[in-house]
């Protein structure tokens, strides 16, 4: 499809923005857990691996990692086939309900789970209220940091599979029950090889990012020892070796767990679609997946009911009251009456945009390149992706800061430190694989002779690329272009360390508030950020559905 010289210059540039922006700055970490004073050393490798408290953090990690790709993989498979399979009211409305976790901000997420599910939280008080008696356990541990976990990112098996799902042709579903194969054998043999890839890219991003994960493990298992708050409390402590070593374990985890994801991806399937696809007959829902339906958005909405409460409480903070006894729009008049209140969210919208159209055009890039195995040395090239999400937001703005608080040939000879452009970039390189691994997981099973048809009738590469492979990757570059925009929108980590004054992201000012303990100030710029996602998420899902009936080229 591209000519040599094509594929050799979109390498180029693939290989150039991820050594510049990924490698660079991760170099840091590494270089750093082997030096101290200057001098080469494995000490400070020597002490974690003596310690049972840093050995303890890796195991912990590790396990409630693999819960949580457990965990979320089945809510959101089994929310996927919902939605695909049947139809029920308001289908398009818990469409949107079921989206809210991921634009909720993390501190604010677990602002609104500590005021539901803490000691002194709504349920427990309710139930010891109801029936006299306190919960036999306490929200906090483990199981709470999963429970945290699997709320916040089940979303991403959700969409993914989704995507894929809407690519099968449900013809070989109905050939295969008219042959007698039962609906267990039709989803074993049929679909699930079909939507593997996107469960393996979902489980490997759900993996690293709930190794990754920072302010559920701080706030929930204060008494449990997790990587990412080892690696934090030993930068806060001053040991800066001990926490790069530990980042660089932390990496090392994530990219052997690839390495093996890719090796399974490589297994190729034989269920290529061809030619129009079957639509699927809808079906209407049983009683038993309504309920499941039902069960899932409470879990998801409780929370943020929670928060809109608290946004309208006018009780003082000293109350004992189970629930807010006084509701007015005290917070909300606070909140306007600021006549720069806006500021930050425009801050956070624009940072976030800019960020995800550089994530759309590179990801599609990408993608494509890694799908059609026209990447060199595409197993390390996917590892490379990788390392923004296996690296803690802490530590990525540290390292930024230390490769771009100088004039630097990937800044274009400029100083990005404490200028707005910091963050756009920060944004950018979190977010890298969302919308690269979304698009080459859907075109793992693309016929590639639809694309050598069009060349062959005379078109041209990128007529080939709008008019054939964007039209059946929309989907998945939908879901990675909301994933960006999203998680860029309510970034917090990286944020707090990295913004400028002149450009505060919304994240930060609600950060504040919470330090000021004006929590109905903060639940209310929670709930108009969540506004806005709702929002976005909309006016996005509109606009890619239009584009699937709309000639897409020139």
């Amino acid at each position: 499809m591209f000519s040599r010289t094509t594929l050799i210059s979109l390498n180029l540039l693939v290989f150039s923005v991820l050594f510049g922006y990924v490698l660079v700055p991760s170099l840091a970490s590494l270089k750093e857990s082997f030096f101290s004073q200057g001098e080469l050393t494995l000490a400070h490798y020597a002490r974690i691996f003596s310690m049972p408290r840093y050995l303890a953090a890796v195991l912990n990690s590790l396990w409630v990692s693999a819960l949580t790709v457990i965990g979320a993989g089945a809510v959101g498979t089994v929310l996927a086939l919902m939605f695909w399979r049947y139809t029920f009211p308001f289908q398009q409305v818990v469409s949107q309900v079921l989206l809210l976790p991921i634009g909720l901000p993390p501190l604010v997420g677990v602002f609104a789970f500590q005021l539901l599910y803490s000691e002194s939280g709504v349920l427990p008080r309710a139930i010891q209220a109801l029936f006299g008696a306190s919960l036999p356990f306490s929200f906090e541990g483990a199981w709470a940091v999963l429970l945290v976990h699997i709320y916040s990112f089940f979303v991403h098996f959700y969409l993914f599979v989704y995507a894929s799902l809407s690519k099968i042709d449900y013809a070989l579903v109905e050939a295969a029950r008219t042959f007698g194969a039962s609906r267990a054998k039709v989803f074993v043999k049929i679909l699930l090889p079909l939507i593997r890839p996107a469960l393996l890219s979902a489980s490997l991003i759900v993996f690293v990012l709930s190794m990754a994960s920072f302010t559920a493990p701080l706030l929930f298992a204060s008494k449990m020892p997790f990587l990412t708050v080892e690696i934090y409390n030993q930068k806060i402590g001053g040991e800066f070796g001990i926490a790069s070593g530990l980042t660089v374990l932390l990496i090392l985890t994530s990219s052997s767990l690839l390495f093996v994801f890719e090796k399974l991806n490589d297994v190729r399937m034989a269920l290529a679609q061809r030619g129009a696809l079957r639509s699927v007959p809808m079906k209407r829902l049983s009683f038993g997946a309504a309920t499941a339906l039902i069960g899932m958005v409470l879990f998801v909405v409780l929370p943020i009911a929670m928060l809109v409460l608290m946004s309208f409480s006018e009780t003082p903070a000293s109350s004992r009251s189970l629930l807010p006894t006084a509701f007015g729009v005290a917070n909300y008049l606070r909140v306007f009456k600021d006549a720069n209140f806006y500021e930050p969210f425009v801050n956070s919208f624009l940072m976030a945009f800019l960020a995800s159209i550089m994530n759309l055009l590179f990801g599609i890039t990408a993608g494509v390149l890694i799908a059609s195995r026209n990447m060199a040395l595409r197993s390390a090239v996917s590892i490379i992706f990788l390392l923004p999400l296996a690296i803690p937001a802490t530590a990525l703005g540290i390292n930024l800061i230390a490769t771009f608080n100088q004039p630097s040939v990937f800044a274009f000879g400029q100083t990005l430190v404490g200028t707005m452009w910091i963050l756009p970039l920060a944004y950018f390189i979190r977010h890298l694989p969302y919308i690269t691994r979304s698009v080459s997981s859907v075109l793992a099973n693309f016929d590639k002779s639809l694309s050598e048809v069009a060349t062959t009738l005379g078109a041209s590469p990128v007529r080939v690329v709008l008019r054939v492979i964007v039209p059946i990757a929309l989907s998945a570059i939908a879901s990675g272009f909301l994933f960006t925009f999203i998680s860029a929108f309510s970034e917090f980590p990286c944020s707090v360390l990295l913004y400028s004054p002149d450009a505060m992201p919304i994240s930060v000012a609600i950060f504040s508030s919470l330090r000021l303990g004006e929590f109905g100030v903060a639940s209310t710029q929670g709930v108009l950020l969540l506004a806005m996602v709702l929002a976005v998420t909309t006016v996005a899902q509109w606009k890619f559905k239009s584009m699937q009936k709309e000639p897409l080229g020139f």
